[in-house]
């Protein structure tokens, strides 16, 4: 439980443990649900706050919100109770029979493993309201201002994506690593690109610098080529690599920008719907843009990432959407809440290093 307060201060700590203490005694149990029962609000002081919460939903999600439509979500029942996720990277051993009887004997193949571990951390951003400004809203009959909510809310989605495609870091930018030795990227929780939460344990960078700069526009009927053939070379990397799709071309907003310029002089043709037309992996080439990717532009910065979209290259880890959980100050004077999710990005590579992320440099 240590992880889910660390951000909050001794003084918010204190009424939060007595909250705690209640939910234990009145349900017997310590869940989102028997601290969201505690609230000292009305109940339609609550509806409004947990409706801007819902109004809000996936905004500030691109990347996050595209890979839960592709349905790749790993769910985590009782979530509070998860520290950590483990699984397993399984070499490959032996091969299929063909055989005309099925009583044949089989092969006794041995694998060997990598036991790989993902820290369950919490996320979230603490607001609070005064008793006097809450009991004038309920003597005048005016609605609750739940602009800071959606604020709050706004700002944990941001750290969401932020995470999935940067990997997870800590307040002052460094990695976020839960225990193991320094050097390793064991307990970490890595994101799409080789910065912040590093890459996963053991993966191989798929990387080159651009044949054209995706971060401004260039000469209309070259760059549009010239952005195509990168990202065929990308699939080209990728299926290489045994990722054979299908793919999601994730760009930041210059290229975002960029890619909707023609394609060609005397054409209708945009360049992104020349790079949608691309047909590969079992289906189109998807686009998302994201502006928690780098802008690229500067040498070496990333301006694209092509990211086969299976579970076993990312997926997320849903335990508890963006939930407001309420407790009041040991006076009583003040109500506090804080916007909790535990959504955790997993990055993973296969037991060969092969990394279905292929990022484009700026050259």
């Amino acid at each position: 439980m240590e992880s889910i307060f660390r951000a909050m201060s001794k003084s918010e700590l204190a009424p939060l443990h007595g909250a705690m203490l209640r939910a234990l005694n009145e349900h017997g149990e310590l869940s989102i649900p028997a601290l969201r029962a505690l609230s000292p609000l009305s109940d339609k002081a609550q509806v409004l706050v947990d409706r801007a919460v819902v109004e809000v939903g996936l905004e500030r999600l691109q990347f996050v919100a595209d890979v839960m439509a592709d349905g790749l979500v790993y769910g985590l029942p009782d979530p509070l109770s998860v520290t950590q996720l483990e699984w397993d990277q399984e070499s490959k051993a032996g091969g299929a029979m063909r055989t005309m009887s099925p009583a044949a004997r089989q092969e006794n193949q041995a694998l060997d493993r990598k036991h790989q571990r993902l820290p369950i951390y919490c996320t979230m951003e603490g607001f609070s309201l005064d008793i006097r400004t809450l009991k004038m809203s309920e003597r005048i009959g005016a609605p609750l201002d739940v602009s800071i909510v959606k604020q709050a809310t706004r700002r944990v989605n941001e750290a969401i994506e932020d995470a999935a495609i940067n990997g997870t870091t800590t307040n002052d930018g460094s990695t976020f690593q839960v225990s193991g030795p320094t050097t390793s990227t064991l307990y970490t929780c890595p994101g799409l690109l080789n910065n912040g939460g590093g890459l996963p344990s053991g993966a191989v960078v798929n990387s080159a610098n651009n044949s054209t700069d995706w971060s401004t526009s260039g000469t209309v009927g070259t760059q549009g080529p010239a952005m195509v053939a990168d990202v065929l070379s990308a699939i080209l990397s990728l299926q290489q690599a045994r990722k054979f799709g299908p793919y999601r071309l994730i760009l930041g907003t210059k290229a975002g920008v960029v890619i909707n310029n023609d394609f060609k002089v005397y054409s209708s043709d945009t360049i992104r719907q020349r790079l949608e037309d691309i047909d590969t992996g079992g289906g189109k080439l998807q686009i998302t843009i994201a502006d928690r990717m780098p802008d690229g532009g500067t040498t070496g910065q990333v301006q694209f990432a092509l990211v086969q979209m299976t579970n076993d290259v990312v997926e997320m880890v849903n335990g508890q959407p963006p939930t407001v959980i309420p407790w009041t100050s040991l006076d009583g004077f003040t109500l506090h809440w804080v916007v909790l999710a535990i959504m955790i990005q997993r990055v993973r590579c296969d037991y060969n290093g092969n990394f279905g992320v292929y990022t484009g440099l700026h050259s």
